[in-house]
């Protein structure tokens, strides 16, 4: 398993290998796609605050990282009119000419109009296809993709369903979770997180609290950090698990976070894979995360985890053994 970083500029690319990145992922917008396209992002995270400046930077990053791979998102869930024909053109531009080492993306007429070019095998399905059974994953193998990244929601026992043969596949570990189906979801943070700023109201009492203070661990814990560690979800201590289900890679999620934000994150990830490599079980990782990161209260009973199926394996283990 590699652990993937994100990134937004060249000068990113030193300090996230010097922390444990073995391969990474960015946004770049086209050029000239406002002026053709107004506030319709190429890819789902706001450019402004998470994309690469251009595609000299690209460059950059691309030379900085080798030969780490350097993925690029075009992952918007849609696009106006017209617009995809400029997508194949540019993520061939990326591929053939930039040496980025695929492209992920989410939208159906994209994705068959790159396979139809020939580069199926240098796509990666991103979440936001919703890939998650056997037959979706059989689907886009038949297509030749390389990889398929699975939506953060998915319990281990759908993972290991839907992780057939001939495919790699790409998981949630740490940062960023979303109190809807991302992959069904039909806005863009365009207009703000506003799922995150409802408020039920106030009228079930506990409900309410329990509601609040899980939006609050979904959205990063207010972007709060332990002992300059990012707090927020994550999926660490399932990395044994998932090692034996094939998994091929890592997500740390966070374009748009501060470097020293994304830095804490992959060296968290790193030493936990180092672990989980040198043979550690999942309450060692879960241990040897909170010793780094502080903030037990946050993975009692949980409140953090990506996949709680490791959580509630290991309080049956705990109740089983007391009896």
């Amino acid at each position: 398993m590699k652990v993937l970083a994100p990134l937004r500029n060249a000068d990113e690319v030193a300090p996230l290998i010097e922390a444990g990145a073995h391969e990474f992922y960015c946004g770049l917008t086209p050029p000239g796609w406002e002026q053709s396209y107004g506030q319709a992002w190429a890819h789902r995270r706001n450019p402004r605050s998470a994309g690469v400046p251009d595609l000299d930077d690209m460059k950059r990053i691309i030379a900085h990282a080798h030969p780490r791979p350097v993925y690029a998102t075009l992952n918007a869930p849609s696009y106006p009119a017209g617009a995809v024909p400029r997508l194949v053109e540019f993520g061939n531009l990326l591929l053939d000419e930039v040496g980025v080492a695929a492209l992920i993306v989410a939208e159906t007429e994209l994705l068959l109009a790159l396979c139809e070019q020939g580069l199926a095998s240098r796509l990666h399905v991103s979440s936001l296809a919703s890939c998650r059974n056997p037959g979706a994953a059989a689907f886009y193998r038949g297509l030749g993709v390389a990889r398929v990244i699975l939506p953060r929601h998915m319990t281990l026992a759908e993972i290991e369903a839907t992780a057939i043969p001939g495919l790699e596949f790409e998981v949630f570990v740490l940062n960023d979770g979303c109190v809807f189906e991302e992959g069904i979801c039909s806005t863009t943070h365009a207009l703000g997180t506003y799922c995150l700023a409802d408020r039920v109201g106030g009228k079930f009492g506990r409900l309410d609290e329990r509601y609040e203070f899980w939006k609050w661990t979904q959205n990063n814990c207010g972007c709060q950090t332990s002992r300059g560690y990012t707090l927020g979800p994550c999926g660490l201590c399932a990395l044994p698990r998932l090692a034996r289900l094939g998994i091929a890679s890592l997500k740390v999620v966070g374009r748009e976070a501060s470097l020293a934000r994304k830095a804490a994150s992959v060296q968290l990830a790193a030493g936990a894979l180092e672990l989980a490599d040198r043979g550690a079980s999942a309450p060692d990782i879960r241990d040897a995360v909170i010793a780094l990161r502080g903030a037990p209260e946050l993975c009692r009973d949980a409140h953090l985890c990506y996949y709680p199926d490791v959580w509630r394996e290991q309080t049956s283990t705990r109740a089983t053994s007391t009896c």
